[in-house]
């Protein structure tokens, strides 16, 4: 079996070549040490698209780059947001739409879910995330204005980390 393998001048670009993929795909190769490989088909792990092993494996932070520019945003718990919508809201905030090179993190009131928006190659990209358990560790006056801007070991920390939430017990009377 042979194959070809693509280089690529940049990470972003890479990313969109892998997503943009139009061939059918069937398996993934991991290699270590430049030497040692494993391959699995996409049922041993699975997944069906490349996005899923992306999306899927937490590694959000693969396609954001440490030396972008990040804003922080509070967000209602109840309102529906379209990338036009989070698009407008930006541009309320500071004046101009998100542009290549930046990241705009969304976060729910509640601290359940967050939105990711970026700029890559001319369109916008919107990565929603829902917690089952715990919330974010976020405090709500980290953005006591409602927006602010941030760093990339924030964004990371706030992917990374989440706080467990004790549930409350009713008393019958």
């Amino acid at each position: 079996m042979s194959y070809s393998v693509l280089y690529f001048p940049d990470r972003n670009e890479k990313l969109l070549s892998l997503l943009s993929e139009r061939n059918s795909f069937d398996s993934v190769l991991f290699i270590f040490d430049g030497c040692r490989r494993y391959k699995f088909e996409k049922e041993d792990l699975g997944i069906r698209t490349p996005a899923d092993l992306l999306i899927r494996n937490r590694s959000v932070l693969s396609l954001l780059n440490p030396e972008w520019s990040y804003y922080l945003y509070m967000l209602p718990e109840r309102s529906t947001y379209s990338i036009d919508s989070l698009c407008g809201k930006v541009k309320r905030c500071w004046g101009f739409y998100p542009k290549e090179g930046e990241c705009h993190v969304f976060v729910r009131k509640n601290k359940h879910s967050l939105t990711l928006l970026y700029s890559l190659s001319g369109e916008y990209i919107s990565i929603h995330r829902q917690l089952r358990q715990g919330v974010l560790r976020l405090k709500k006056e980290e953005i006591a204005g409602g927006y602010r801007t941030s760093d990339w070991q924030e964004i990371n920390r706030l992917l990374s980390e989440k706080r467990e939430v004790k549930r409350r017990r009713l008393k019958r009377v």
